[in-house]
């Protein structure tokens, strides 16, 4: 077994590559064993040489001749030749492959000549530019400011609304990795992520980006339970979504997740790392009260996706108790908390948040072994949660023949289990919230349901388009039942 799981493991890494840039390393599984597996995959020992966007990738039930794969992206650190053993694990059984590869250094390029100014001129003031970008847009009016950067909403000459967030300042580094880090955003598309538009750093660096009405940082808390694990349920979405592109957000926390007709967006991906490339916003901007402890020590190892599940879990903390986790005076006091303090129960904050306390918990392990491994683990038993206040809900408006209320609670049990790629009970609801259909809505439901009972069948999973499709014909029957 050991010799197949290390000839199912394929780790690609370019032969010859550049300090200091980025590049994709993909880490594919094709299972070459009789049964389904679960895997995990170690890159520890390739961080020696890289910095990597997550040191572990998980697979979960891979099927016998099933390929699968993540891409990193990674940068390399130092020129030099790259030797690594990568492990490979599935339950007690492990294997390594050892992986090679040689880092250059990038020529220099020649400088170009300065430019003479023409007698007279200047150079335009940051106020002048700020008003060139603006004059893009109709009616910018500002809406928030935080350490990093301004936000502003404006409209587009086509009617759209947009968020505009310009950073207060950058240094030359940090013009670059602006660009750099943003152009991964720019990549990232789902439903619970914010869309980026646009970006540039003419004539000033800004980010055109999807207008939310608001971000948790606003929301009046503590919130029910429910609402709080509506919002991690939708955070999660997107996380996972992020994760499998090998994408790792390590700067969560109420005021970059928005809220856009009550669904939960995450939003500033990649400028928590921007940040620490841009030495005038360092000082300002560093927000420690959300800080997982290996963001802190590297006595608790390297950030990865677990460092996601940690601030999942102060974000919620906050939610059902109306506080962060730990607070303090200052950055050390703070730090010093999150390493070696453990947090007080939500429950005695809020006798309301008890039945999620568990979850809340766990994420806030300090030891990463002990968090939940995965958002998708996470997101499961937050669904848990969800999935038996809604049966509950549900159960009591049949009873009282309140048909608006059933419609809601089936549809949200179909989409609840339809995220999850659960399609046996997906299935179950569909039936449930066909009673409540009317007209058209009745076909567009059975159509769907034959193409979720064919993927079924065929072991497939659910493309986001259809989650997609579900959402807009629950959301059409739960306002008016199909009559329109």
């Amino acid at each position: 077994m050991k010799e197949l799981l290390r000839k199912s493991l394929i780790v690609d890494v370019p032969p010859s590559l550049y300090a200091g840039e980025d590049v994709p390393v993909k880490v594919g599984f094709r299972n070459l064993l009789q049964g389904t597996i679960n895997v995990e995959i170690d890159l520890g020992d390739l961080a020696r040489y890289f910095e990597l966007s997550s040191t572990r990738v998980y697979f979960r039930n891979v099927r016998p001749g099933e390929y699968v794969s993540q891409t990193l992206r990674a940068v390399p650190r130092n020129p030099g030749k790259v030797s690594a053993r990568i492990t490979v694990r599935s339950g007690a059984v492990s294997a390594k492959v050892k992986v090679r590869a040689e880092v250059l250094e990038r020529p220099r390029e020649r400088k170009k000549p300065v430019p003479v100014p023409i007698e007279g001129s200047a150079p335009a003031s940051p106020k002048s530019l700020l008003e060139e970008l603006f004059a893009r847009y109709r009616n910018v009016e500002p809406i928030g400011e935080g350490g990093f950067a301004r936000v502003y909403r404006a409209e587009k000459h086509d009617g759209s609304v947009v968020a505009l967030k310009v950073p207060l300042s950058l240094t030359e580094e940090g013009g670059k990795a602006f660009l750099r880090e943003v152009r991964n955003w720019s990549l990232l598309s789902h439903p619970n992520i914010v869309e980026l538009y646009d970006y540039n750093i003419f004539p000033v660096p800004y980010l055109e980006m999807e207008y939310c009405e608001t971000s948790l940082a606003k929301l009046r808390k503590p919130v029910s339970p429910e609402k709080a694990a509506r919002i991690i349920f939708d955070v999660a979405e997107g996380l996972k979504y992020a994760h499998s592109k090998g994408v790792i957000h390590r700067d969560l926390k109420p005021s970059n997740i928005l809220l856009r007709n009550g669904r939960a967006k995450v939003s500033d991906w990649g400028l928590s790392k921007l940040l620490k490339e841009s030495r005038t916003t360092h000082t300002v901007s560093f927000t420690p009260l959300y800080a997982a402890p290996e963001q802190i020590s590297s006595r608790f190892g390297g950030t990865d996706e677990r460092t996601d599940v940690w601030q999942i879990g102060a974000v919620l903390y906050e939610l059902l108790t109306g506080r962060p986790p730990f607070e303090g005076e200052d950055f050390v006091e703070v730090a010093s908390k999150i390493t070696f303090e453990e947090p007080v129960p939500p429950s005695r904050l809020n006798p309301e948040a008890k039945p999620l306390e568990p979850i809340v918990m766990k994420c806030l392990a300090k030891n990463k072994e002990e968090r939940y491994q995965s958002i998708a683990e996470l997101q499961n038993d937050i669904a848990e949660f969800l999935g038996m206040n809604y049966r509950e809900n549900l159960s009591k408006s049949v009873s009282l023949n309140d048909l608006s209320r059933s419609a809601y609670y089936a549809g949200e049990l179909f989409l609840l289990y339809l995220k999850l790629n659960d399609l046996v009970n997906a299935l179950k609801y569909a039936d449930d919230l066909f009673h409540y259909a009317r007209g058209e809505l009745r076909d567009e439901l059975l159509g769907l349901r034959e193409q979720l009972r064919l993927r079924l069948e065929n072991g497939l999973d659910v493309p986001e388009e259809l989650v997609e499709k579900a959402e807009i014909i629950v959301h059409k029957i739960q306002l008016g039942f199909g009559e329109v």
